[in-house]
């Protein structure tokens, strides 16, 4: 050994002269009597050595079992099934497309239908049907502690009211998995009596369904029938506002247009006809112009050539020009005969002259008869322009108040309608519920079952009689009392008593072999340190371990696994670094949060500043492989803080290659330690106690 380890070897010493162990499981192999706990083979001889309270407590368990089964009644129950359809069956006059779908498949209802059967309508109809309250099985008064109870004043007063509640206790509904069938499970001492009470719920449901649908409907139409004379008096306050509007306004009309509107489209229309037919006079009058002025000829008037004088006048002058040449052919030009044919001539000319201007001259008047016309129509067309312009303005109001007056109209029908059809469907059950089987008599009673209760007492007292013998080897061990010997085994001496001395002596060498096997471990060695008890000389004993490692020239990573008082990071001014907190949430690896101390081969891991939730297994996980890695940094000795506060959800024990739990040598407080260590060592975890001089300034230093 080195010079560092020897001095290390020394400091130790000169703790351990004033420590000691209280830990059975680690004693020295000298020492008389010790063992490692309690193994399966000191188990194995509690039960056999107590086995007369095993199997004693388990019979006792049989006869109370088989007891009560003779003296308590039977209980048979009977079954009623009912299918409920969340769609409900339209009425005749509905159409079925417009009812309205259930959510969730309707689950919700049927589940919500449970509740109804055992509601209390329901119950009551039974219990007033059957009679219930004169039934002693349900109205409280058939057994003696009843008859008791009421004596004392605490029975039910009321016989209906303890027949409800006793018949709701006996009754229990299920749905049916993936269906919408409800069974109705009633329970009493006789099989008949079942089976009547299972269907009288399920003929009461059916019944109150039928009832409640009828009571919606009539609720439904006095509601509507209450607010239709409100309505009814709308619709007329609405028209008669109307009516008055149009009268102050002066708008006269159908509901969809004004007479003034029909008035300007036939005042257009013919306004528009008069314009063409002043055109078209206007038109003969410059043909007029153009014929009498000898540019057109005559032909081109259509009077001209539809008038009958014309034509006879023209008929004339030709004749008389046909005699005028006839005669100039015979008779000189001044003979008379030829000048009267002459005169004849220009006679019929000038006749035609005159007819050709009095036609000309009415076809002026007809032009001026259109002309004037057309100004009269155009005069008409623009007052009833600027009246309709006018009106229109008014429409805007009118337009409101028709639309009010209908909106009311219309939601007043409705109504009437509802009402009218909530009216006929009270007497219509369009609920589509039905039973679907009957209850019948049960074959077998329901309770008590006699194979199940007598192989539940028999193991129920086995286990008791099992746990009554631990304990009983429990309270042998903790008071000092010798167990008895086992046939065929050889009984054990009671180990000598030693004096403080030797107690003293054998602290001592305990602490030295703690430090010696750390440091004859593997470099990756771990252990936890877990104090039971809140006492400052336990508080450093993690960094003093560390120390001893660091003095013969190999690493130590300490980790300050204390959530609650931190201590070491405290100490080392290092709790404001990353560390177990930190890598717990997830910010931080483990070789984010390893700190070197100075110049020595310590390194420490601080309790961290990240604030955690609640544990969850993710977190143990974490942990689990951070410690894994922090095995490669060297000897790992972890800071678990106290007992009674270090959090075992973090599953520290099971993490660490071995859990030592410090104590002080001269602390009398009970303690849970050696119950840990029994259930380590249960759990093939390796665990020890070691105690400590409370005294003792070696830690300190």
């Amino acid at each position: 050994m080195g010079p560092s380890c020897r001095s290390s070897w020394v400091f130790r010493m000169s703790l351990e002269e004033k420590g000691g162990i209280r830990n059975a499981a680690d004693d020295a192999p000298t020492a008389a009597g010790g063992s490692e706990g309690v193994s399966l083979r000191d188990l194995a001889n509690i039960l056999v050595r107590r086995k007369a309270w095993i199997f004693g407590t388990a019979v006792a368990c049989v006869m109370l079992a088989a007891g009560y089964l003779t003296v308590t009644k039977s209980t048979y129950t009977s079954t009623a099934e009912v299918y409920v359809d969340p769609r409900d069956r339209p009425t005749p006059k509905e159409d079925p497309g417009e009812k309205s779908s259930v959510p969730g498949d309707g689950l919700l209802l049927v589940e919500s239908q449970l509740k109804i059967i055992t509601s209390g309508k329901v119950l009551s109809r039974v219990v007033d049907q059957m009679k219930l309250f004169e039934d002693p099985e349900f109205n409280g008064r058939d057994s003696f502690i009843a008859n008791i109870k009421a004596m004392l004043g605490f029975g039910d007063a009321e016989p209906r009211l303890a027949a409800l509640r006793h018949l709701r206790l006996a009754t229990s509904t299920k749905r049916n998995e993936r269906s919408y069938v409800i069974d109705i499970s009633v329970s009493a001492h006789e099989p008949q009596r079942a089976a009547d009470l299972a269907n009288a719920i399920a003929n009461a449901y059916l019944e109150e369904q039928a009832s409640a649908n009828a009571n919606f409907n009539r609720r439904i139409s006095e509601a509507i029938t209450s607010q239709l004379e409100r309505m009814r008096n709308a619709v007329s306050h609405s028209e008669q506002a109307v009516t008055t509007y149009k009268a102050a306004n002066n708008l006269v009309g159908s509901r969809d247009r004004l007479v003034t509107d029909q008035e300007l489209t036939e005042a257009n229309t013919q306004l528009s006809n008069a314009k063409a037919k002043l055109d078209e006079a206007e038109a003969r009058v410059k043909l007029v112009d153009s014929i009498e002025s000898g540019g057109t000829p005559l032909e081109s008037l259509p009077e001209a050539i539809q008038s009958s004088a014309i034509v006879q006048l023209r008929a004339s002058a030709v004749d008389a020009s046909r005699t005028e040449v006839q005669l100039a052919r015979v008779l000189g030009p001044n003979h008379p005969a030829l000048q009267q044919a002459q005169a004849q001539v220009r006679d019929v000319q000038a006749a035609i002259k005159n007819e050709v201007k009095r036609i000309a001259q009415a076809v002026r008047n007809v032009a001026a008869s259109d002309r004037i016309n057309v100004q009269s129509l155009q005069a008409r067309f623009n007052s009833l322009k600027t009246l309709t312009q006018t009106n229109e303005k008014a429409m805007v109001q009118l337009r409101e108040l028709e639309l009010k007056a209908n909106s009311d109209r219309t939601v007043y029908e409705t109504y009437l309608a509802k009402a009218k059809a909530a009216t006929e469907e009270q007497a219509i059950n369009n609920t589509n519920i039905r039973l679907i089987s009957r209850a019948i008599l049960p074959e077998q009673r329901s309770w008590p079952k006699a194979t199940p209760l007598l192989g539940g007492a028999l193991f129920g007292g086995l286990f008791l009689g099992i746990m009554l013998a631990f304990l009983r080897g429990a309270l042998e061990r903790v008071a000092g009392t010798p167990p008895k010997p086992n046939a065929g085994a050889e009984e054990t001496e009671k180990p000598p008593l030693q004096t403080v001395d030797v107690h003293a002596a054998r602290r001592r060498e305990q602490l030295s072999l703690l430090r010696a096997e750390l440091l004859a471990a593997p470099a990756d060695h771990s252990i936890l340190l877990v104090r039971a008890w809140d006492d400052e000389a336990l508080k450093l004993v993690a960094m003093e371990l560390a120390r001893a490692v660091d003095e013969c020239g190999e690493n130590a990573v300490v980790i300050d696994a204390d959530l609650k008082d931190n201590t070491v990071s405290s100490l080392l001014q290092f709790n404001r670094y990353l560390g177990v907190r930190d890598i717990l949430a997830g910010r931080a690896s483990i070789r984010e949060a390893v700190h070197a101390i100075g110049q020595t081969g310590i390194k420490i891991v601080p309790v961290g500043v990240a604030p955690l939730a609640s544990f969850d297994q993710q977190m143990r996980h974490t942990l689990l492989t951070a410690l894994r890695q922090a095995r490669g940094l060297g000897r790992v000795i972890i800071d678990g803080g106290e007992l009674g506060a270090m959090r075992p959800e973090l599953g520290l024990y099971a993490m660490a290659d071995e859990v030592i739990f410090l104590e002080t040598s001269h602390d009398d407080r009970p303690s849970d330690v050696s119950l840990l260590v029994d259930l380590l060592h249960h759990r093939q975890i390796k665990a020890k106690a070691i105690s400590i001089d409370p005294t003792s300034n070696a830690l300190a230093a």
